[in-house]
């Protein structure tokens, strides 16, 4: 079995670079696989403290010929004053240790072609500069977060992950529901289950 290493060099403020290294089998990725990271802000314990669970964010894997992306809707990543679209991103960047400590990723029980057309899809989501969803309602799909992507794109294929695992928090929105990456990755349907750590270590 072949390790991919994930890296990414950076420095910021004089201090020492860091060696970002996530061991991950990318071999055994498809497009549409679920990829999954726990974040070390503040929002990320909210959301795994209210859902009990071990990751606070998810997205979506995309190959685009060369190399691996995840497709999802966060807030606070973009560029100053820009507004906040979806995005699709190189995967080393989603798992960026100053953006998450932990990951994960799993896969929906379906077909190629079908996991396929989802990954186009959430594509052609963000090529429409779809802005992320801040009143979280499920029923509104012209703003989306990052688990309501994750429903729309396989719900569009008859594909339900999340069937009545909804929760109403009302110090988010009296009136939605709202689903956790954590509902996702109990979801009978999702399967090939991994979680792993994202390692760092420090360049002389």
């Amino acid at each position: 079995m072949f390790l991919a290493l994930l890296t990414t060099v950076m420095s910021c403020s004089g201090r020492a670079k860091s060696h970002i290294q996530v061991m991950f089998d990318t071999t055994g990725l498809r497009n549409g696989d679920l990829l999954f990271r726990n974040g070390i802000g503040y929002e990320s314990r909210v959301v795994t403290g209210l859902s009990s669970g071990k990751f606070s964010h998810i997205g979506i894997a995309y190959h685009d010929g060369k190399h691996w992306n995840v497709i999802h809707a966060v807030p606070g990543e973009n560029e100053k004053d820009e507004p906040e679209y979806l995005k699709c991103e190189p995967i080393e960047g989603f798992y960026n240790r100053f953006r998450a400590k932990l990951g994960g990723s799993a896969r929906v029980s379906c077909s190629d072609s079908i996991a396929n057309i989802v990954a186009e899809q959430a594509l052609q989501i963000v090529n429409r500069k779809v802005v992320f969803d801040n009143n979280y309602d499920i029923n509104d799909t012209t703003k989306l977060y990052c688990t309501e992507l994750v429903r729309l794109v396989y719900l569009a294929q008859d594909i339900d992950l999340c069937e009545d695992r909804w929760h109403r928090i009302p110090i988010i929105n009296t009136k939605a529901h709202v689903i956790f990456p954590e509902d996702i990755w109990n979801s009978p349907l999702v399967i090939k289950k991994r979680i792993f750590d994202i390692k760092t270590t420090h360049l002389n």
